[in-house]
């Protein structure tokens, strides 16, 4: 579903990404580990268009993304949410979460002839989505005010509602409670087996990611350092040493 090939950035002097390669396959759910300044939302960012790498490759589904602009991304089945919630604070929640299935409504005349309807199918996925993520009873409060966690919860229902192929999460625990944490890796968890979509998570929660995570790819100063099952990338001692601690 991914495949990156030698990926390059370089911001100045500075190296965040020195020919990074990483492959996810069909269905699977890979944790995107390293320290600050890896490079891991840099490779979210080239994958989803907001920068242009100075080399390299992304392929998803075996298409070319990089010669794709921005706004085409999210018809090619990939979704993702960032470190701190960017969602629409005037907007209410289910209006949150029906911004991210906009890319099913018509077009043109279409879209002006058959308004009424677009509007009671988008708001109709919405609140699927938000009855999985428990926010229904949420969904006409407005988005400003509300804690952080639930936040977190409503730009993962908005990123979903798009129905993507790949799902990047970037750091979805950062900033959770640890039993914040536990309900969200479970809804994350049961949400994976029951679309079979591709999930790649970006996080330094470490007990969240080694007990959600089927494989570890580990980023240290722009390379990779390593990548395998993630009982085995959780015992090399390059990893250890860089992002888990010596335990």
């Amino acid at each position: 579903m991914l495949e990156i090939g030698r990926l390059t950035v370089r911001f100045g002097g500075v190296t965040a990404l020195d020919a990074v390669g990483l492959v996810a396959g069909q269905g699977e759910l890979v944790g995107l580990i390293g320290p600050n300044g890896a490079g891991k939302s840099t490779l979210f960012d080239c994958v989803t268009r907001r920068r242009d790498p100075d080399d390299g490759m992304v392929l998803v589904a075996g298409q070319d993304v990089l010669g794709l602009p921005p706004h085409r991304v999210a018809a090619c089945g990939i979704a993702r949410t960032f470190q701190h919630p960017a969602v629409f604070p005037r907007l209410s929640v289910r209006e949150n979460v029906m911004t991210g299935a906009h890319r099913f409504g018509a077009g043109g005349f279409w879209r002006a002839a058959f308004a009424w309807e677009r509007e009671r199918r988008l708001r109709a996925r919405a609140d699927e989505v938000l009855d999985l993520f428990g926010l229904l009873p949420l969904g006409d409060h407005p988005a400003d005010g509300l804690p952080y966690g639930v936040l977190k919860r409503v730009e993962i229902a908005r990123a979903v509602a798009a129905e993507p192929r790949l799902l990047l999460l970037d750091e979805p625990a950062g900033g959770l409670g640890p039993e914040e944490a536990l309900a969200l890796a479970g809804l994350i968890r049961d949400l994976h087996r029951a679309t079979g979509m591709t999930v790649v998570v970006v996080e330094h929660h470490m007990e969240f990611v080694l007990g959600l995570c089927e494989r570890l790819v580990c980023l240290d100063v722009g390379h990779k350092i390593a990548d395998g099952p993630t009982y085995l990338v959780r015992r090399d001692p390059a990893v250890i040493a860089a992002c888990l601690g010596a335990r």
